[in-house]
């Protein structure tokens, strides 16, 4: 929102230098982008008259002129425009002005052998305009009311500052210079100056209107408002066109320029048909009655203003007359019924719109104008019928026109709704203030609450317990709670004025297991070399698997990702296109799925390319990638300050991972997530790389597991003191059979003395069989209390043999 200072300071007492202004704005909740000066590129102009011009010897196309700027000297300048002349008044550049616009400084210097001190100037040298046939020629009328000399800033309405302020959702008001000269109002504590309404139109309720529910709920408002003997032909005066161009609203017209005033300056959007353009569309004299508000349908089309063709749809809120569209609702008008220079009679729109309604049909033609934003925030219907008056009036005052009625869908109540305010909860919430700098403190008093509250408009009824509170219209969409006032009061005063008010007594905080858990991983994980990335939640619909979300800002985000792999794929790309010869990344992140109702995982996901390695001297070998079980490998690695079992079990069904390079990841025989190598057929659509590995945990399952109290609290065991004893075992096993199966059976047999089960050696031979393989395992036993004699463990061996030929119909190899 851009607004000039020198109309803020029509509506509002003003007595800080725009500087401070800004920083208590920006301080009060209006942070302020950007402060231009509209000066900068006049400075050091000033008035001057010229006095005499004579040829330049030299030059057939140069003039010496001699000019008066209200020195005691007059100047001599050197000047080649064609249009120079005696006794006209110009804008002189005197030495030392910077003229911006054309990037050059103003000096003495010597031109053909003549002494010049400074540069009659054109528009287009001082920024004003794009482009002059020859200097700027000042009315005598204008010129004569300022004494030579005057910076030209004066009177070519520059001396002035536009602020450029961010404007909140939570603040529709500060989108108004009414609701920003408030604001300043309270900030700076001094006395506003607003126009008086002349309420002398009489309204006229709208039975038959058709209006859209969904459009014009019951807070909501439509008001048509016929106005006769304007001239679309009349040009803006310069006081209204400078205010809206220094907004960035440029000038059309005095009808449109007016519509677009109030806008800026109430915060309410209007809109002007031109009356007979409306009947020569519907092909009859257009009333009241003939406007509506619906649903647009897939077989129209609207030219707009901006002159684009827009195709409407059922999610486009259109303004029709008998039943044509001729308007897109709060956001464009159409072009065929717009106002022009032959206008002579106009109706004047003003709505309040819902605002879910607006932001469909914006983001649906894929536009937003100043009408839109508005709206988008919120504005309250209280304001409407004055905003149409204000511009009535405004019209009165250049037209000839006939004293219109407004009619209006419904009609407004003045009705105050308040907001209970209780004394001690502004004392519990806000605690005391600092008063000096010997820190003494109090609460604040009553007058002091009141003050603040009155500022900003609001009305307050005196109660035992504090206030009844009743808030201005244009305040209605941001105050609606206790805490809302109690908020506005704070920051009013100044939040850096109150003391500490913390709880008491203060208990520490502390991390829970589960969060210290997370944070293990993701150290235990940038240990082992990985890197931790974040990917957006938000993804394209390739897919009717995917959670459509109901207001997408794009096409590209319209859905809720239902897995992470994909974006990890891309990230290796790009590193490899990047020149990085490996890749390792995990992300923790949420993914979303739809059954019967929706749901949503957090997942710890991640991808391995590359085998990483520091210094150029270990990358010698051509192969320069990680095997299935190095990868693997990895994941282990990284995972292994959690002190927990992940068990692998092979599967071919996840169709984005090789078939036979695949494994189910299961915690505490739980189905826990995957890992496993890219499908080939990625590789082939050159969606992934060759030998990349992908694997995903749940991460529910994996907190769970890793924060048991035997798992999560440290436990003293008492180093051995007794040697192990070993025995290996060597059996011929199906191909079938997985390590984990066996180790894990010959562990539950061992018992007690069993400490440990490795296996130490894999053979395989055409002599064994097309689908057996041979495993030799190691066995450590190991009692804590002696030395262990063969006699001690030779039933449990016999035991585990027996067990192990049974349970997978093997027989122990000689």
């Amino acid at each position: 929102m851009k607004v000039s200072q020198n109309w803020l300071k029509k509506l509002v007492e003003i007595n800080s230098t725009p500087e401070d202004l800004s920083e208590k704005l920006s301080i009060g909740g209006f942070e302020v982008e950007s402060l231009e000066d509209c000066s900068k590129n006049v400075k050091g102009v000033v008035l001057g008259k010229v006095l005499t011009v004579l040829k330049h010897e030299e030059s057939k196309k140069l003039s010496i002129c001699q000019v008066d700027v209200g020195n005691s000297k007059n100047l001599q300048i050197i000047c080649g425009a064609s249009n120079i002349k005696p006794n006209i008044y110009v804008y002189i550049a005197t030495v030392g002005a910077e003229l911006n616009a054309v990037n050059l400084t103003i000096k003495r210097s010597e031109i053909r052998g003549v002494l010049s001190e400074g540069m009659i100037c054109s528009l287009q040298e001082l920024g004003i305009e794009d482009s002059s046939d020859g200097i700027a020629i000042i009315d005598e009328e204008l010129a004569s009311k300022y004494v030579l000399g005057t910076p030209a800033s004066k009177f070519l309405g520059l001396d002035d500052f536009v602020y450029d302020l961010a404007i909140t959702a939570n603040r529709p008001d500060g989108m108004s210079v009414i609701g920003i000269a408030r604001e300043i109002s309270a900030l700076l504590e001094t006395k506003l100056n607003f126009p008086e309404l002349n309420n002398k139109y009489s309204t006229n309720l709208l039975n038959d209107i058709k209006l859209c529910p969904e459009a014009i709920t019951s807070n909501c408002l439509y008001t048509i408002t016929s106005i006769d003997g304007v001239n679309g032909d009349k040009l803006s005066p310069r006081w209204l066109k400078d205010r809206i161009e220094k907004s960035g609203i440029k000038s059309i017209n005095l009808i449109v320029d007016i519509t677009n005033y109030i806008l800026l300056e109430q915060g309410q959007p209007l809109h002007a048909f031109d009356k007979d353009k409306l009947s020569n569309l519907i092909g009859k004299e257009v009333s009241s009655n003939d406007f509506s508000v619906r649903k647009a349908t897939d077989s129209e089309s609207l030219v707009c203003l901006d002159g684009n063709k827009y195709d409407l749809n059922n999610n486009i809120t259109v303004i029709t007359c008998s039943n044509k569209p001729v308007a897109i609702a709060g956001v464009i008008g159409g072009l065929e019924t717009s106002v022009s220079t032959t206008t002579s009679s106009i109706y004047l729109e003003g709505a309040v719109f819902n605002p879910v309604t607006i932001r469909k049909s914006s983001k649906e033609i894929g536009i937003r104008t100043e009408s839109s934003s508005r709206y988008e925030k919120g504005i309250s219907s209280k304001n409407t019928i004055n905003s149409i008056t204000r511009a009535i009036n405004i019209l009165e005052e250049f037209f000839g026109i006939n004293l219109p009625t407004i009619n209006t869908s419904s009609l407004i109540t003045n009705e105050c709704t308040y907001i209970k305010l209780r004394r001690n909860r502004i004392h519990k919430i806000l605690g005391p203030i600092i008063i000096n700098d010997q820190f003494d403190k109090r609460n604040l008093s009553d007058s002091e609450i009141v003050d603040k509250l009155t500022l900003i408009g609001c009305n307050l009824k005196n109660k035992e317990y504090g206030w009844d509170v009743a808030v201005i219209p244009n305040r209605s969409q941001d105050l609606i709670r206790e805490i809302d006032l109690i908020e506005e009061i704070s920051r009013l005063i100044g939040y850096d004025r109150f003391d500490l008010n913390l709880p008491s007594p203060i208990k520490p905080g502390k991390l829970s297991p589960d969060q210290l858990a997370l944070r293990k991983i993701k150290n235990g994980f940038m240990e082992s070399g990985f890197n931790e990335v974040l990917s957006y939640s938000l993804v394209p619909e390739d897919n009717d698997e995917l959670i459509r979300i109901s207001n997408p800002l794009l096409k590209e985000t319209s859905c809720l990702r239902n897995n992470i792999w994909k974006e990890h794929l891309h990230i290796v790309n790009r590193n490899f296109k990047a020149g990085q010869t490996s890749c390792y990344v995990f992300e923790i992140g949420n993914v979303f799925f739809k059954s019967s109702e929706f749901i949503q995982k957090e997942i710890l996901n991640g991808a391995i390319f590359g085998n990483r390695k520091f210094g150029n001297w270990a990358n010698s070998s051509k192969d320069n990638y990680l095997n299935y079980y190095q990868a693997r490998g990895k994941l282990k690695e990284a995972l292994s300050c959690l002190n927990i079992k992940i068990d692998d079990k092979p599967i071919n069904s996840i169709d984005f991972l090789h078939p036979g390079r695949s494994a189910q990841l299961f915690i505490e025989g739980k189905d826990s997530g995957y890992f496993g190598e890219v499908h080939p057929k990625l590789i082939l659509e050159k969606k992934a790389l060759k030998n990349t590995y992908l694997f995903s945990l749940n991460l529910a399952n994996l907190l769970a597991a890793s924060t048991r109290k035997n798992k999560w609290i440290p436990l003293f065991k008492q180093y051995p003191t007794v040697p192990k004893m070993e025995r290996d075992i060597n059996f011929i096993f199906n191909k079938k059979y997985l390590i984990s199966e066996i180790t894990s059976e010959i562990k539950k047999t061992g018992k007690n003395l069993l400490e440990d089960v490795n296996l130490i050696d894999v053979f395989e031979d055409i002599n064994l069989g097309e689908d057996s393989i041979s495993y030799t395992f190691r066995l450590s036993y190991r009692d804590k209390d002696k030395t262990l004699l063969d006699s001690d463990i030779s039933q449990i061996h016999t035991n585990i043999i027996s067990k192990v030929e049974k349970r997978f119909n093997t027989k122990l190899r000689n």
